[in-house]
């Protein structure tokens, strides 16, 4: 069962959304919240159970979710963030992932397209289409990224690790297609973080692509 909350201050939005959601059989939501108030208020309640996923609008006041964002992951935690917006854009997409968001939906997506994404955030820790990752692929550079790039030095067998998890494949999986066992790739996966400075398997995605390590999977 993926536990969810949301958090949107449109209030009929998340109600609709949570009634579509709970009808899933996998998928539970477990709170819903209309202000970052409320949401904060929770989040840091170490008695409240968190969720596997939180449902995060970007367009909140007072409090947006890119504030909320940096808030969550300020905490040492494995809850993802989707972020959802009415306003699409690659310059919110790329801030949303630099903060550590698994994903980015506009709100006028697809249930199908919704639900797709949050069954493959939970078990592959991230999600986004072709046309998401090539413009996180152009983002520009700081100049402490640019010196990270040229100070990783990740070994072949890292690289090879870092492209599947690009291709968005399991643990089993990258351990079959490399012939190694899940403990290895875990090493290899433990390593990436170290050398690569990033909190999650989006960090490792994102530099990937900035870094252009996986060219040959994202062409555009």
């Amino acid at each position: 069962m993926i536990n969810l909350w949301l958090v949107d201050d449109e209030v009929l939005f998340a109600q609709g959304l949570g009634v579509i959601l709970s009808k899933e059989e996998d998928l539970k939501v477990s709170q819903s919240f209309n202000s970052s108030h409320d949401f904060l208020a929770a989040w840091k309640n170490p008695d409240v159970e968190k969720p596997d996923i939180i449902l995060l609008d970007i367009n909140l006041p007072k409090v947006d979710g890119i504030k909320l964002t940096l808030e969550i992951f300020k905490q040492k935690t494995d809850t993802k963030v989707i972020g959802l917006s009415s306003h699409y854009s690659k310059t919110l997409i790329s801030k949303m992932v630099k903060l550590g968001a698994s994903s980015y939906l506009p709100k006028n997506v697809s249930i199908a397209k919704l639900l797709c994404t949050i069954r493959r955030v939970n078990s592959e820790g991230f999600y986004f289409d072709d046309i998401q990752l090539i413009g996180l692929k152009k983002s520009d550079l700081n100049d402490q990224e640019k010196k990270t790039m040229l100070l990783h030095g990740l070994t072949d067998r890292e690289l090879d690790v870092l492209g599947l998890i690009c291709e968005q494949c399991t643990t089993d999986q990258i351990a079959e297609k490399l012939f190694i066992s899940n403990k290895t790739v875990e090493r290899h996966r433990s390593n990436l973080f170290e050398k690569t400075k990033v909190k999650n398997v989006v960090g490792l995605v994102l530099f990937a692509l900035q870094h252009k390590l996986v060219e040959r999977q994202f062409m555009s």
